[in-house]
């Protein structure tokens, strides 16, 4: 399929990457669903693409709460087309160490990460199997490998993972591909919002000596959506700039 018959949905459309990557999916042609829980967010960025001549709709709820991400889907296609293309971006973030992590925090952080991309795929991959093609891209992070005071991130991010290599096994025969990016630090939301001293340090240990951009990962999603993806499954793509490899310093 053309970039032009696609309708793309992004989750989590309204925060930095999301926004980058919405901006460039429908710059390729594709009409883009812009998902998020904050309802200015999705509309700010829905208006941003209108503004430039672009395909979008903005669409506010829960994609962590199953009847919601089903009525999304079935108003979708009955008003745009079933979506081929399905980016899992939506997140949380409440660190805590080991001792101190509640319930309630675990819980929040597992379901907006891990269970909202269990949802989606329910809800879009039969559209997709209709079509005999989808491309689904979801959002892991190198701190699915462990960090400090991340359990809950880290737990939620290392089955995203396994969430995508099983999906992938699933769905390869129905022409879908089912992949995931995983970026390291990205100049955008809480990391800026942190002070320069740490930022300073964190930059430090990363081999190419700066963060990421929002318009880098999202380019990452732009290849895995592509034709020239098209052999691809399964597999994470981590975007960190060498940060994961682990250097000494």
């Amino acid at each position: 399929m053309s970039s032009s018959d696609r309708v793309a949905l992004v989750s989590g459309g309204g925060g930095g990457i999301g926004a980058a990557v919405c901006h460039t999916l429908a710059s390729a042609g594709a009409h883009v669903c812009v998902v998020d829980i904050d309802p200015s967010g999705a509309e700010r960025v829905a208006k941003e693409l209108a503004a430039a001549g672009l395909s979008a709709s903005a669409h506010a709820g829960d994609v962590s709460r199953r009847d919601y991400v089903d009525g999304l889907a079935a108003d979708v296609t009955k008003q745009f087309a079933a979506p081929t293309v399905l980016v899992n971006l939506a997140g949380a973030v409440r660190n805590a160490v080991l001792s101190k992590i509640t319930d309630e925090d675990f819980a929040l952080v597992l379901d907006t990460h891990l269970k909202s991309t269990l949802n989606t795929l329910r809800a879009f991959a039969p559209g997709m199997k209709e079509h005999g093609f989808g491309r689904i891209v979801n959002t892991s992070s190198i701190a699915s490998r462990g960090t400090v005071a991340g359990i809950s991130y880290s737990a939620a991010k290392a089955g995203i993972e396994g969430l995508t290599r099983s999906a992938a096994i699933e769905l390869a025969r129905h022409g879908i591909t089912v992949n995931c990016v995983s970026p390291g630090i990205i100049a955008t939301g809480m990391f800026l919002s942190t002070p320069a001293e740490f930022r300073e340090e964190q930059t430090s240990r990363i081999p190419m000596g700066r963060a990421g951009t929002t318009e880098e990962i999202a380019a990452c999603v732009e290849f895995l959506t592509s034709p020239g993806a098209g052999y691809i499954t399964g597999q994470t793509l981590v975007a960190c700039g060498g940060l994961s490899v682990g250097a000494l310093k």
